[in-house]
């Protein structure tokens, strides 16, 4: 029997991280194949409100580099993009939704001063997350600029992909941590991928609360970032002061930590993703760990 091949492609910084998965029965689904490749300035640049993609042939070369040896005829992907394309809020609604496209339409009106563009500039997309005792409810609500993201999709149709699921690169780490390790009802994720920071608030496991910041490196400046972000945030939430804080970086982390520590008053945990014990055979991508692929192999357990 041909089993099918589920593949998440995550980028992050200048890095385009592929990884395949499959299913083996009852088990954790199995690591069969990574690839990573870097994309050279002159092909592609962050933006919110300018595309992104600014050599196609380069972009649509290195997307083929990465999927194409490993996807074994498959063209279903979750796409993973960079965290400050985009926002991520929380929102309250009195009633149900009648249809997904009304929720677009209600939620786009609701949040119009928090939009980054008009609202029919704007793509959104949501999640009921829960019903609070007062019958109102919880809404995660996902939104980026309709031409950047647009932009993605026809190139990556282009190199003969097609991006069923799409979210952002902390999301997907999320969704890869979330299973494997209990981080508790009440936590603080802190990302340090490359010169990408990213802060996150959860209550109930549900995020209230984001940030994402490109950085030098500095560790001074990662601790004014963490008190900037969280000066408000402290008074608002009153679980933020119980909450566990948990890392995800490349080691080595022992300074990073420290500096969490002292920001955060409190022990933080360094998360260890253990990508390696999900490939029954050695890939020599994953000799020197494979921390830098929790988002894409969350992105890929998107689609099981």
């Amino acid at each position: 029997m041909i089993r099918r091949t589920f593949l998440g492609l995550d980028l992050c910084g200048r890095q385009l991280q592929a990884a395949a998965l499959r299913r083996r029965g009852t088990k954790a689904p199995a690591l069969v194949d990574v690839r990573l490749a870097s994309l050279a300035e002159e092909s592609w640049s962050l933006s919110v409100r300018e595309p992104n993609i600014r050599d196609r042939a380069a972009f649509i070369a290195a997307v083929k580099s990465v999927l194409d040896p490993i996807a074994r005829g498959e063209d279903r992907i979750a796409l993973s993009l960079p965290d400050p394309l985009g926002r991520i809020l929380l929102a309250e609604v009195e009633t149900a939704f009648k249809s997904h496209q009304e929720g677009i339409e209600v939620l786009k009106w609701q949040l119009k001063k928090s939009l980054p563009a008009e609202p029919r500039e704007v793509r959104l997309d949501y999640q009921v997350v829960e019903k609070t005792e007062t019958g109102r409810y919880r809404v995660l609500v996902s939104l980026m600029l309709g031409s950047v993201l647009g932009q993605y999709e026809e190139v990556l149709a282009e190199a003969g992909y097609h991006p069923v699921v799409i979210d952002f690169h902390a999301m997907h780490r999320y969704n890869f941590y979330r299973p494997r390790i209990d981080l508790g009802e009440d936590f603080i994720l802190v990302g340090v991928d490359g010169d990408l920071l990213g802060l996150q608030l959860f209550q109930g496991k549900i995020p209230v609360f984001q940030r994402h910041k490109r950085i030098s490196g500095a560790f001074e400046e990662i601790f004014q970032e963490i008190n900037l972000s969280f000066a408000s945030v402290r008074e608002s939430f009153p679980g933020f002061q119980r909450a566990g804080v948990f890392l995800h970086t490349a080691p080595p982390a022992t300074a990073l930590m420290e500096v969490l520590k002292a920001a955060f008053e409190r022990e933080v945990r360094l998360l260890d993703p253990k990508i390696e014990q999900l490939a029954p055979l050695p890939l020599p991508q994953l000799l020197n760990g494979g921390t830098h692929l929790a988002a894409a192999v969350g992105a890929a357990e998107r689609l099981l």
